[in-house]
Parts: C-alpha cells; structure tokens; sequence
C-alpha cells in the first residue's frame, strides 16, 4: 500500500519514505473476526493502522463484564503510544470481524533513527488530536446524570442537528460508563419529551438549545 495513506506519512517525501521502508519492517495481516490483536499486560513496539474491517478495544473488569473503550469501524491507527513508551497495554484489542492491518515492527525504533522532521511531527499531531478526543469523553462523563452525558455526546457531535452513529447502543452505553437499558430509557424519555428523535443508528436534534441547557 501507498504509506501516505496512513495520516502519520500523509506528506513525507519519496527519499523519506524510502528511509522508513529501510528502517522498519512493515507487512500486512488479516486478523480473523474474535482474534486478538494485542492482550493486555502484553508489551509490543508494533503501530498498527486498521486499514479495512472493524476492531474492538476494551477492558474487562473484576467481575468479568467487558467496557468498549473505542471502536474503530473505519481506517484508523491504534496502539501507537504503547509501542513508543515500549508499555505493557491497559486493555484487548479485538477484531470484531475479519480486518485488514498494516504493521510497523520497532515503531519506537523508528521513531529514533529516522532523520524524518515530517514524521516526528505528524506524530504529534496524532497525540494531540488523540488528547483532545480524550478530554472531550472525559468532560461528557464528568457531567452529573445521565441525561447531560447524552446531551453532551449528542451536541459533541452533531452536524447540522443529525447524529450519524457509527457504533452499538451498547458501545454507547460503555461510553457513557452506563448500562444499555439505563440508556435506552434515558433516550425514550428524551424522546418523549420532544428533545430528540431516535431511529437506529440517527439522532436527529429537536430541540438543541434544550439540550444545550442541561449542560
């Protein structure tokens, strides 16, 4: 595949890409729909990059119930902190059907010996959009009651007052660090009264400034 279609060699040169083909060792993988790609406590250096399929990643906790942290259902990079911080990972990462990956082996490796200004810096980008997608979910849980986390999620990403979602209802509810029945009776009653309408996998905003003032 062409690296540039992989955000973080969008606009590296042809001798820049050169240098990263001879300094890492990429290839491709089909990981089958319930493999894993990573474990937890599992300490890899690879970058992965979701280049066709779906990948779940997730916890599990004491009492064995598993929480979506992300759901990647589009081309999407994974992994990549973990891999430079050389760290044993939090959580799984699950195809939750079969899936395409590209893979940088020694990604840590590569990031030391690359003389790639343009690489270095798309990498941060990369963090930095990651970190501002964390902060987001964290102030939408940081809200009081389940009815402002979903008005928060709703207004964080509407466009044009529809909610296109990519993910489950009960990955929504993982999200929201609720359960899926607590969410779907939130929703009803939202629904009820005039704030939304639901159907399937839409959202349509009725009332935005009603949501707007719950947070």
């Amino acid at each position: 595949m062409d690296l540039r279609e992989i955000p973080i060699f969008k606009n590296l040169t042809d001798e820049e890409l050169r240098e990263i083909e001879l300094l890492g060792q990429t290839y491709e993988m089909v990981y089958p729909k319930g493999s894993h790609i990573f474990k937890k406590d599992e300490v890899k250096e690879d970058f992965y990059y979701l280049k066709k399929g779906s990948v779940k990643v997730y916890k599990i906790d004491p009492e064995g119930k598993r929480y979506i942290i992300a759901s990647f259902n589009k081309p999407a990079i994974f992994g990549e902190v973990y891999a430079y911080l050389k760290k044993p990972y939090d959580f799984w990462a699950e195809a939750d059907k079969d899936s395409e990956v590209f893979v940088i082996k020694d990604f840590r490796k590569l990031m030391m010996r690359t003389s790639s200004k343009n690489l270095r810096l798309n990498f941060i980008d990369i963090l930095a959009n990651k970190s501002l997608k964390l902060s987001k979910k964290n102030q939408i849980n940081s809200q009081a009651n389940l009815k402002q986390k979903i008005a928060a999620f709703l207004l964080d990403n509407e466009d044009d007052g529809i909610v296109h979602l990519s993910i489950s209802r009960e990955e929504w509810a993982d999200y929201l660090a609720t359960t899926r029945p607590s969410l779907s009776r939130s929703l009803s009653k939202m629904d009820k009264d005039g704030l939304i309408e639901v159907s399937d996998k839409l959202v349509n905003i009725k009332d935005k400034k009603s949501l707007e003032a719950l947070i």
